[in-house]
């Protein structure tokens, strides 16, 4: 099920080098196999027609056009259970906690010149979330995507889900309720991001999802702002002397059960903790209600990879760039400082699986897959901002700078630029 490597051999190397090469390529099939849904949907003459239609061929469910997006606040839903409604609240009070630090500031200030700065973070008047419900509801999502909106002062939430989704899980219902948003779009997929663009004029799109989501978000980025590639789920593991075989394999299968496209891998430098791990993953996964899932995740995308040395480990996880790094053991350990820039997140330890991450260690679990580690970050309060940026010379300064200006200017061959630069060299000064 998990396919072991030596990556002293040929066959290891072919295989280390396989899954480096795949990190690096855009998924151009599923962005031409996307393109037609998002264009239909956002050059609509007649919205939101294509959006429904979309709705009932993808989603399988047929809306009335006055369905399409309701107000949880006016459904009657019955508190969930307990636990539930306990174990909520914890997480969206260290989400909150951790998301309440990141918030930007911006400054003022003048130079010797006189010149005034002002550059100011305005949140976004409009933000979509989007929330997975293929599989299942996963609440984490909704407090993930929109809490940093709310600690960031974001006027209007938008959350989209599928239609499925929202009418088969009370708790969903629930939980947007008790956030506060007003406003939920039931379309899946990636026509509902581009739902959330053409009907609901969002102008910022965040929130995890599968491959269409992922394409959906690539094609609007050139129109609206979107958080970072976020497809299907993965996590390597990196494991040294002191890492429990066991807690490795249960680590595994914990990401393996989140969709079969899910990639989940393991480096070491000891073949037999490979082998024990191995021989885990066979005795925990018939015991998963997931071990479908988990398992056709593991055989298609799984595997372990058994180094000779630390520094050449080091160098493929940096290449990997993966959605969520673990650390476990104590050579592992030291490695946090080195690979820290390049994951979507690193969780350091054996106390700290990523499933902590996915619900209330505090970090969001937005995080970018597909080694788009290497130039994006995890979603944060910051992303729902834009940054507002003035000038203001005073005559000093425009006089002082217009020459050096004006000089740039001609040598582009922009002529009116060097006449407007130039009439203000003779600025009188303040009397």
């Amino acid at each position: 099920m998990l396919k072991t490597y030596l990556t002293s051999s040929a066959k290891g190397r072919a295989a280390l080098s396989a899954l480096e090469e795949s990190r690096t390529r855009i998924d151009f099939p599923t962005l031409l196999e996307t393109l037609p849904i998002v264009r239909a949907v956002l050059e609509d003459p007649k919205p939101p027609r294509e959006l429904l239609a979309h709705v009932e061929r993808l989603d399988g469910v047929k809306l009335a056009k006055s369905g399409l997006v309701v107000d949880p606040r006016k459904e009657k839903v019955p508190k969930p259970a307990k636990a539930f409604v306990e174990a909520i609240r914890i997480a969206r009070q260290r989400i909150t906690d951790y998301h309440e630090m990141q918030i930007p500031e911006g400054f003022a200030l003048h130079d010797e010149m006189g010149t005034e700065f002002l550059e100011k973070p305005v949140p976004h008047a409009a933000a979509g979330v989007y929330v997975p419900g293929g599989r299942a509801f996963y609440p984490s999502s909704v407090l993930m995507g929109v809490i940093p909106a709310q600690v960031a002062g974001v006027e209007r939430i938008v959350v989209a889900t599928p239609p499925r989704a929202w009418e088969q899980s009370a708790e969903l219902r629930w939980l947007v309720s008790e956030l506060g948003i007003r406003e939920v779009l039931l379309a899946g997929g990636a026509h509902g991001i581009a739902g959330l663009v053409s009907l609901m004029k969002c102008t910022k799109i965040a929130g995890p999802g599968n491959r269409w989501v992922a394409a959906a978000k690539h094609l609007l980025s050139g129109l609206v702002s979107v958080d970072l590639p976020a497809g299907p789920s993965e996590v390597l593991i990196i494991a040294t002397e002191g890492a429990k075989a066991g807690d490795v394999a249960a680590d595994l299968l914990a990401q393996a059960e989140h969709d079969p496209d899910a990639i989940c891998i393991l480096f070491t430098l000891d073949e037999k903790l490979a082998g024990a791990v191995r021989a885990e993953l066979e005795i925990q996964l018939p015991l998963l209600k997931t071990a479908e899932v988990a398992r056709t995740s593991l055989t298609r995308n799984g595997a372990a990879f058994v180094f000779s040395s630390l520094d050449e480990l080091v160098a493929s996880a940096r290449t990997l760039a993966p959605e969520h790094l673990q650390l476990m053991g104590k050579r592992a350990e030291r490695l946090e400082g080195t690979l820290l820039g390049t994951a979507g997140a690193v969780f350091v330890g054996n106390a700290t699986p990523t499933a902590f991450g996915d619900y209330l260690a505090g970090p969001n679990h937005v995080l970018p897959t597909g080694g788009a580690a290497r130039s994006f970050s995890g979603l944060s309060t910051r992303d729902y901002f834009r940054f507002g940026r003035s000038v203001k010379l005073s005559r000093q300064a425009a006089r002082e700078l217009s020459p050096a200006a004006a000089t740039l200017a001609g040598f582009e061959g922009l002529a009116g630029h060097e006449a407007s630069l130039r009439r203000r060299s003779s600025l009188p000064r303040r009397s």
